[in-house]
């Protein structure tokens, strides 16, 4: 791959949990190592928010209302998504929702190299040395400020820096940046009949993936309450067949704000990891 010198760290926030539209988008520019430009944009979704996503990032239906819908937007910032390295902290949500989006507005998507700076993390270091590998998180580990958390601008300034700390402390690593190709949706199942082969393995690594950093007797951070009850939306069908109907009652106690205790987050381990 040839050398890029630009590296555009992004970041975005969405108005629910359909993976398809973008509220608010933050981008930072960076030629040679300096920052030559930050972009703050909030962009009208042109669908419902949901009161969990306005709970986190605090933005509504009102302060959306004379702002761009994303194709308005989107000849101010496409050029951003080429000839760079695209840095984003879960680069698979961040890119998945600007894809998505863009698909569902018809627009062609730009071929896009990217970086995700939770998988440079998972590559230099255990989870166990910081506890998580969340930005927050990792933020704090390498004193770099997040001041407003799930702000779009702050939180790809705060990604930036994240990337940059990790090259300077660990160095370079040729598998972190690769092109980006957004993943196949699961073929959908017969209507009005379950098949365990509608859930694929990736969905289910995504659950036990999210979980994760979930230890017992801990209250979840809204970060993580909302990215399960995105997960448990989007699977809703399974809730009813094994081993989803002993799953989901842990799943909604946990956004309920009711930690589970050390023998249940056992069991439910056990579940997930037949």
């Amino acid at each position: 791959m040839e050398q890029i010198n630009r590296i555009v760290a992004v970041d975005v926030e969405t108005p629910n949990g359909r993976d398809a539209a973008i509220c608010q988008i933050g981008i930072v520019v960076a030629e040679f190592g300096d920052i030559i430009t930050t972009e703050s944009y909030l962009v009208d979704p042109e669908v419902p928010f949901d009161p969990m996503n306005i709970a986190i990032h605090g933005i509504t239906p009102a302060d959306v209302l004379d702002a761009p819908n994303f194709p308005t937007l989107w000849p101010k910032i496409a050029g951003y998504f080429t000839d760079s390295i695209v840095v984003a902290h879960n680069a698979a949500f961040d890119l998945g929702v600007i894809t998505g989006t863009l698909e569902r507005y018809g627009i062609a998507i730009p071929q896009i190299t990217y970086c995700c700076t939770v998988q440079m993390a998972r590559r230099r270091f255990s989870r166990e040395t910081y506890g998580s590998y969340r930005l927050d998180t990792l933020c704090a580990a390498f004193d770099i400020p997040l001041t407003q958390h799930h702000d779009a601008l702050c939180d790809a300034m705060a990604c930036y820096r994240l990337y940059r700390e990790l090259l300077t402390d660990f160095g370079e690593d040729p598998r972190d940046v690769r092109p980006y190709r957004k993943r196949a949706k699961p073929a959908p199942k017969p209507a009005g009949k379950f098949s365990t082969e509608s859930v694929t393995d990736l969905e289910l690594r995504k659950l036990r993936e999210l979980l994760s950093d979930v230890h017992p007797e801990t209250f979840l951070n809204p970060s993580d309450s909302m990215a399960i009850a995105h997960w448990m939306d989007r699977h809703v069908e399974l809730s009813s067949e094994p081993p989803f109907d002993a799953i989901f009652p842990y799943l909604f106690r946990m956004i309920s704000d009711k930690p589970l205790s050390c023998a249940e987050a056992q069991e439910l381990n056990r579940l997930l990891n037949p």
